[in-house]
This record gives C-alpha cells, structure tokens and sequence, in this order.
C-alpha cells in the first residue's frame, strides 16, 4: 500500500468516521455487499489507525531527538561559554601573574643594579679603595715607630740622659775632626783649615734636620752631629771617691737637672730627624714624604686629578666613603699636631724655667751670705 501523507492521513480517519456512521444507519442488513462493505471500512479505519499511531510514534521520537538536540547544542554552547569563560579569566591570572613576575624580576634587577653601584670598587667606593687603605695603614705604622727610633739616636748620643765622657776636651777633639773630614765649609777651605765637603757646614745647617735621606747616609750623619752641636758638651766622668763627697754629690745633682732640661729639646729635634728619615720598609720614603704623598692625593699632582675625576662616576655611597676617608685623614693629623703641640709645650715649659734660673742663683747667694754673716756674729 502507498504511503500517506499527513494531509491525506487526516482526510482518511475523517472519511471513515463518516462511513462508520453512514453505514451504520444506511446498512441494516447483513447480506455478502454488507459484510464486504463493512470489512472494507474495517480495514480503511485500521490503516488510518496504524499510519496515525506511527504517525505519532514517529513525531514523538522526531520531537524528542530534536529537543535532545537541542539540549545538547545548548550544553554544548553553555560550555563552551564557559569555557571561553575560563580561558578569558585564565588568559587575565596568566597576564597578572607575567606582569607581577615582571614587576619582581625588574625590581629585583634594580635592586642588584643599585648593589654593584654602591659597593663597586669603581663607584661605590671611593677612590681606590683597597690602594688607599694600604697606604693609610703604612702611613700610620711609620709615624708610630718614630718615637721608638728616637730613643735608639738619643741612646747613642754622647749628651743622653746620664752619659758621660772620659775627656770632653777629647770629645770635642774629636767632634772637630769629624766636622773638617764630612763637612768642612767653603769659609774653612778657603782658610786651608780643610778640603771642601759635598755637604759643606751640614752639621750646622738646620736644613739637614728637614731634608729627606737614608739612615746613616750623609746627610744622617750631618743632622746627628748639628743636634749634638745645639745640645753643646758633653759632661766628664769622675770616679767613685768623688762621686760619693758633697761637691761630687752635687756635681751629679746638676748633670741630672741638665740632662732632664735638654732631653726636651733633644726628643724633639730627633723626632724632626726621624720624621724625615727614609725607610726600605716603606719604599725607601720617609714618614714626611709618605704623608706628603697622601695630601697629594687630594690637592696636588697627577693623583689629584685621577681622584677628581673618579668622583664624578660615583654614587652617593661612594661619595660618603670618600668624605669619611677624607674626614679620617684629617682626624690623624690634628692628632700628629695634638702631639707635636705637647712637645712645643714641653719646650716652653722648659726654657720657662731656665729663664727663671738667674732668680734662683741669686736667692742662693743671699741665702749664703745670711748664713756667713750669722756664723761670724756666732763666733764674735
């Protein structure tokens, strides 16, 4: 049988209700044209039946599938809404992420970067940091062995502090000779007293005391010999018997009044000496020259310049440590100067007392006098 369209489908169960009804009314008997004509509207309204069960089966499904369909499109597309969803807030959290690890790593370079700035040796600094610090340490361990140099030169002078002579007229005999063979003057050539030095009058010239030379060089030796000039004779040796009486006694007494005078000026003109003697420990300079060289740095020479323009590549850091170097510079030497001053003071002091010595000679003669003319009224 040909299949119907819905259309058809329709007409046909209209068609059979009629016939249904018309036959029931119209068909009232039961001969072989009725029962053939009821059989026929039987089988019509059984087909109409079945095409519309299946009809409706197969709507039913069709409607389904299309709403699972559906259903599905629209899950489908709310996921993927979502998942658009989450991608977008993904993409977001990955791009903060990369923005603060950006962030971190660039301040993390800057912080690095500002590190070797400040601590570089060649803008952090200052100017030639470990150089400096070892030639500030040198200069410190010159000047603090001068005094125990000074101690050796004034112990091997024959006016230290208790030494005595066999004969001073030897001594000097002897000073003379030495003067004539290593420093005998123009005048004294001239005179044919001696044959002219290369370092002419050096034991009377103060400008040997500041002038730069080797230990026992020439000029060494000429400054030991002004400064025994300067201090003048020695004292003689007496003996034991003499020693022990009253004038003896007093003699000692004096020398050690004497010595304890010109010990003043003696520390300090050695100090001049050793101050401005060289040294192979130090480069063969003297402790003057190495401080000389230190002040250069800052106000003199080619070094001054290079300082200078160090300057400018550092950062305030090494600004600072440049300015504390120069601070701790300048802390040293107003000590240096602190103590020189007490050894100017020690010079005052002294001649003070010996400018005041006249005073006291003439109280002790009146002194005496009184006691002479009281012992002569006691025996009158």
């Amino acid at each position: 049988m040909a299949k119907l369209t819905n259309s058809q489908r329709v007409i046909a169960v209209g068609l059979g209700l009629s016939l249904t009804s018309v036959g029931g009314a119209a068909l009232y008997g039961f001969g072989p044209a009725e029962a053939w004509t009821q059989a026929q509207i039987s089988a019509l309204v059984s087909a109409a039946n079945s095409d519309i069960g299946s009809f409706t089966t197969s709507f039913g499904t069709q409607l389904t599938t299309t709403f699972e369909q559906l259903i599905s499109a629209v899950a489908v597309s709310t996921k993927q809404e979502a998942l658009a969803s989450n991608q977008v807030s993904d993409t977001t959290m990955q791009a903060a992420q990369q923005l603060l690890n950006a962030t971190t790593t660039q301040n993390t370079n800057d912080q690095v970067v500002k590190a070797v700035l400040d601590f570089s040796g060649s803008t952090g600094q200052g100017y030639q940091p470990c150089i400096v610090l070892y030639k500030n340490k040198s200069l410190d361990h010159a000047w603090d062995g001068i005094p125990q140099s000074v101690k050796k030169r004034m112990a091997r002078s024959p006016l230290s502090s208790g030494s005595m002579v066999s004969s001073v007229t030897d001594e000097m005999q002897s000073r003379l000779k030495s003067h004539r063979d290593k420093f005998c003057s123009d005048g004294e050539q001239k005179a044919g007293l001696c044959s002219t030095s290369s370092l002419p009058g050096g034991d009377t010239n103060a400008a040997t005391l500041f002038e730069p030379a080797a230990k026992d060089s020439l000029v060494d030796q000429a400054r030991t010999a002004y400064i025994d000039n300067v201090l003048g004779e020695p004292d003689e040796k007496i003996n034991a018997k003499a020693g022990k009486s009253q004038s003896g006694q007093t003699y000692m007494l004096s020398k050690a009044r004497k010595d304890a005078f010109l010990s003043i000026p003696s520390y300090s003109l050695n100090m001049i000496a050793e101050a401005n003697t060289q040294s192979a420990q130090f480069d063969n300079k003297s402790p003057n020259e190495m401080l000389q060289l230190r002040v250069n740095q800052y106000f003199g020479g080619k070094e001054a310049q290079q300082w200078a323009a160090t300057l400018t590549r550092q950062q305030p850091r090494g600004l600072l440590v440049e300015l504390a170097k120069i601070e701790g510079t300048n802390a040293w030497i107003n000590q240096k100067q602190y103590e020189q001053n007490q050894r100017i003071i020690a010079n005052l002091a002294a001649q003070q007392l010996l400018m005041a010595e006249p005073l006291k000679t003439n109280l002790d003669l009146k002194a005496q006098r009184m006691n002479s003319t009281s012992v002569i009224q006691q025996v009158k």
